[in-house]
C-alpha cells in the first residue's frame, strides 16, 4: 500500500494556499493541518466548499512537499523529483476541463462525436494501411482489429490529436488542486517520472491530454508501464509513432483485461418492467444469458446462453433504452469507465466492418 503523507503534516512553506484558506478557522486549512490527503477532502468538506474548490482551483500544498510524497512512493531521489517539478505550472483550466468530460453527456449527444463519415473513412484507411500489423496482433492477442482501430480513432483520430498540454503540468495541477482524485493523480505523476527515466524521455517537455494521457494510445503513465509493448523490437515502447507498438499495446491491454475474441459487446433492448431491476443494478449484477433469455426479445445468433451478461440503462437518440451487454463491454470500460464510451467503441468497431460488434 503506498505511503501517503509520511510527515503527517503539511509543509511549512505551503504558500500556495490562498489568504482565505490560510486562516486557522478555515475548514480547508484545518483539514490539511490534520494531514488528510486531498482525496479525502471530499469526505471532510461541505458540498458548497468542495464545489468552491473545483470552481476556483487552488494549489493546496507546495512542490517541496509533493516531491517528498512522490519520493516516498516511488523510491526516486527527492532532489531529482524537486528539480523536475521546478518548472511545472499550475493551470486551473485543467481542473475545469476534467470536471466536465464529454462522457457525462447523454448518449444521444455523445454518439455523434464518433459515428461519422470521417471516422469511418479514417478508420478503414488505417486498417488497410496497417493490415499486416493488425493481422499479427489479432493472432497474438486475440483482439479484433476493428475494436483496436475504433479505440485509436476515438482517442486521437489515429494520432492526429494527441494533446497539447505538458504532461508534467497536467499531473502536477491535478495532484495538488483536484481534491476528489488528488491521490490518484499524484500516483500517476510518480509513474510518469519513473516512465520518463525508463524510456529516456524528457519529463519537462512531453505533451499529452489535460488528464495526463499521451501518445496515439492515450495511455496514462501507469497503464503505459503495465501494458505498452515494444512490438517492433527497436528497444522502445513507442506509442506515439510506431504502428506496431501502438496497435500491439492496445491489443495487449484488452487481452490482459479478459477480452473474449469472437463474442459480441452490446444489443439494444426496449425498456420493460421485467428488466428494470437488473438495469438499475448495471454492472453489479452479472449472470449467464440463459437466466434471462425468456425476458428478452429474439437476439442475433452471435449471443450464446453461456455468455456472461448484464443490463444497463442509457439515453440514445430514440429515448431511454436498456442494453444487454456482454462481459466484453465491461472490458472496454476498463479502458474508459463510461458506458457511453464503451457503446460508442462498439458502434465504431461495427462501422469499421466488425459485424460481431453490431448493437441492433
Amino acid at each position: 500500500m503506498p505511503l501517503r503523507y509520511p510527515l503527517n503534516h503539511p509543509p511549512s512553506d505551503a504558500t500556495d494556499l490562498s489568504a482565505d484558506n490560510r486562516s486557522p478557522a478555515s475548514p480547508l486549512r484545518r483539514t490539511l493541518l490534520r494531514g488528510i490527503g486531498l482525496a479525502g477532502l471530499s469526505l471532510c468538506l461541505s458540498p458548497s466548499l468542495l464545489a468552491a474548490v473545483i470552481k476556483h482551483p487552488k494549489q493546496h500544498f507546495s512542490k517541496a512537499y509533493l516531491a517528498q510524497l512522490i519520493a516516498a512512493e516511488t523510491g526516486l531521489p527527492e532532489k531529482q523529483i524537486a528539480q523536475t517539478l521546478k518548472g511545472a505550472r499550475f493551470i486551473p483550466s485543467i481542473i475545469t476541463r476534467i470536471t466536465t468530460p464529454y462522457e457525462s453527456r447523454p448518449y444521444a449527444e455523445y454518439r455523434p462525436l464518433f459515428l461519422t463519415d470521417s471516422m469511418q473513412q479514417a478508420g478503414k484507411r488505417y486498417l488497410s494501411e496497417q493490415a499486416t500489423v493488425f493481422k499479427t496482433v489479432e493472432k497474438e492477442y486475440q483482439v479484433e482489429a476493428e475494436l483496436i482501430a475504433a479505440i485509436l480513432g476515438m482517442e486521437t483520430r489515429y494520432g492526429r490529436h494527441r494533446g497539447s498540454d505538458r504532461i508534467i503540468d497536467a499531473l502536477y495541477t491535478l495532484s495538488t488542486g483536484f481534491p476528489r482524485r488528488a491521490d490518484f493523480f499524484r500516483h500517476e505523476l510518480g509513474e510518469f517520472l519513473l516512465m520518463a527515466r525508463e524510456e529516456k524521455l524528457d519529463a519537462t517537455t512531453a505533451l499529452g491530454s489535460y488528464a495526463g494521457a499521451f501518445g496515439t494510445t492515450q495511455f496514462i503513465p501507469s497503464s503505459f508501464r503495465a501494458y505498452a509493448v515494444d512490438a517492433d523490437g527497436d528497444g522502445r515502447r513507442n506509442v506515439w509513432d510506431s504502428p506496431s507498438d501502438i496497435i500491439a499495446s492496445v491489443g495487449n491491454y484488452f487481452h490482459r483485461h479478459g477480452w473474449e475474441a469472437g463474442r459480441p459487446c452490446a444489443h439494444w433492448l426496449p425498456v420493460t418492467p421485467a428488466l428494470a431491476a437488473r438495469a438499475k443494478a448495471g454492472f453489479r449484477e452479472w449472470g449467464e444469458l440463459a437466466e434471462i433469455r425468456q425476458q428478452l426479445p429474439p437476439l442475433p445468433s452471435s449471443w450464446h446462453d453461456d455468455d456472461k451478461v448484464a443490463i444497463i440503462d442509457m439515453q440514445p437518440a430514440q429515448g431511454r433504452r436498456f442494453a444487454l451487454v456482454h462481459y466484453n463491454f465491461y472490458v472496454i470500460t476498463r479502458w474508459n469507465r463510461s458506458y457511453n464510451y464503451a457503446m460508442a467503441a462498439s458502434e465504431v468497431a461495427a462501422m469499421l466492418g466488425g459485424k460481431i460488434f453490431a448493437v441492433s
